[in-house]
């Protein structure tokens, strides 16, 4: 898809911003005084932002995909939401998403949108057509049992991946619209990367007060605190320390980016010390999964960029000093859940079977549920499938859950053969042409090809240690940084653009 800008002036932009900002305050008069107030201020700001427009484009598809990238970053998805009762939350990402889903859809009937995935369209369809075609085989268990609100929950994450993949390909028509998008993500990820390393330091996580601080938001409270060798596992934003480390760690390789396309030296060692925290702020989870991630992305990026990484070598000395300074005990329970007492091998591998098992203690009883539907699994929401009959359990006794940390485990038993197939195009194959690409070109846009192709082999990674789907900003961030990678891909093929 691509979007072209109308020629004449944008009169009516400022206009619709004004009233879009009206009618939510409207909307707030209906609910409750800290609602009332936010609706204020979000009218205040549509007023300043019409003005603005008046002078100079604001509201264009790259800013709108910054702000999109900046809610999903800084406002923690399935904690909060809007004080409206729906049959489903509705979070601010969602809300965003579907306005620009909305404004894209008018652009498309005005001929000024067409549909585009970059060059990544057969793998996108096969991913979204796996869970739907999986979803509509199983629809009658899925509707006769429990799971039907969270298979319907799971599907409508699932199809937010896609849309906002095709959102970033289809209406980004600049590379600088693209390095405004990138820019976005680095900045985001350094904000949450610092109130991490303030948890870690002094067991306050101030995405977890953001209600009181914004009256309009609802909070459902998370309960996943947890600790590792003593030492305490911080989330930030995410729904959990894995994810979190997951999705900074995907970021690392576009702070480093933007520090090689930084116009001073002054701004090129910002960047370089946001990458630093951003790190740091992932190490500070404690989790194996980000040591796993690393060594996959410095192996992808020494391929691609060998003599251009060994520039950035004295990073690697000061980052164990910046973790043990400002998140003391990090790396020291970090290298307890390498070398836990009972062996790390048994640490994967006990309890096969059972509720919070070893991560690969669940091959075979997953496999043995993948036979039972091989080909389209047993639908999205079945994430924890029952691991014991329950006509085998007492009466009174809750029957063990079977939870898979492994997504390709995971995939293979929800989504069966096709599924699988499609996730490791979607994630692997995006790895694999946008590294290709990256071999092929040189200058800017060859190294944001790198910078998202080494992020992909990261995800790609880490799914092996934790069922990534179901955090749903972590593999938001995947889909934003391949789909920014895709974009570069296809401007660079039209040299006025590129």
């Amino acid at each position: 898809m691509s979007y072209t800008e109308p020629l004449g002036p944008r009169r009516a932009v400022p206009a619709l911003v004004a009233a879009c900002g009206f009618l939510v305050f409207l909307g707030s008069l209906a609910l409750e005084p800290e609602a009332m107030v936010a609706g204020a201020v979000v009218l205040l700001l549509a007023c300043v932002l019409a003005v603005r427009e008046t002078a100079a484009p604001v509201v264009t598809w790259s800013n709108s995909i910054v702000c999109l990238v900046l809610i999903i970053w800084l406002i923690p998805i399935k904690t909060y939401r809007l004080p409206i009762e729906l049959p489903f939350a509705l979070e601010p990402y969602r809300i965003f998403l579907l306005a620009l889903v909305g404004v894209w859809f008018l652009a498309a009937l005005a001929g000024r949108a067409t549909l585009g995935a970059g060059g990544h369209g057969r793998a996108l369809a096969l991913f979204a057509g796996a869970a739907l075609v999986s979803q509509i085989v199983n629809f009658q268990e899925i509707d006769a049992g429990p799971l039907e609100g969270e298979a319907l929950k799971a599907l409508s994450y699932f199809f937010s991946f896609v849309v906002i993949f095709l959102v970033v390909t289809s209406t980004v028509s600049t590379f600088e619209g693209l390095e405004r998008v990138v820019r976005a993500m680095v900045v985001g990820a350094i904000i949450v990367a610092v109130g991490a390393l303030y948890d870690s330091r002094f067991s306050y996580n101030v995405f977890d007060h953001l209600s009181e601080f914004f009256p309009g938001l609802v909070q459902v409270p998370r309960e996943v605190v947890e600790e590792r060798g003593g030492r305490l596992r911080v989330y930030g934003s995410a729904q959990h320390p894995i994810a979190l480390g997951c999705a900074l760690l995907m970021v690392l390789p576009l702070a480093i980016y933007l520090a090689g396309r930084a116009t001073t030296l002054v701004r090129s060692r910002l960047w370089l010390v946001g990458a630093v925290v951003i790190a740091a702020g992932a190490l500070a989870t404690v989790s194996r999964t980000t040591v796993v991630m690393l060594v996959g992305m410095t192996l992808m990026a020494i391929w691609l960029r060998g003599r251009t990484i060994t520039r950035f070598w004295p990073l690697l000395i000061v980052l164990p000093f910046v973790v043990h300074f400002v998140a003391p005990g990090a790396l020291g329970g970090l290298y307890k859940s390498f070398f836990p007492k009972h062996g790390l091998v048994t640490d994967l591998t006990e309890r096969a079977g059972q509720g919070g098992s070893g991560r690969f203690a669940d091959v075979g009883p997953g496999l043995e549920l993948w036979t039972q539907s091989p080909v389209v699994g047993h639908g999205l929401g079945s994430q924890t499938v029952a691991a014991a009959d329950p006509g085998e359990v007492s009466p009174g006794q809750a029957v063990p859950e079977l939870i898979f940390d492994n997504q390709y485990l995971n995939t293979l038993v929800t989504l069966g053969v096709l599924g699988i197939v499609a996730a490791l195009w979607m994630v692997w194959g995006s790895a694999a042409k946008l590294g290709r690409a990256a071999r092929q070109r040189a200058g800017p846009v060859s190294d944001l090809l790198v910078a998202s192709a080494v992020a992909s082999v990261g995800f790609g990674a880490s799914m092996v240690l934790f069922d990534a789907f179901y955090f749903v900003q972590a593999t938001l961030v995947f889909f934003v940084v391949a789909a920014v990678g895709f974009r570069a891909r296809a401007l660079a093929q039209d040299p006025i653009r590129a």
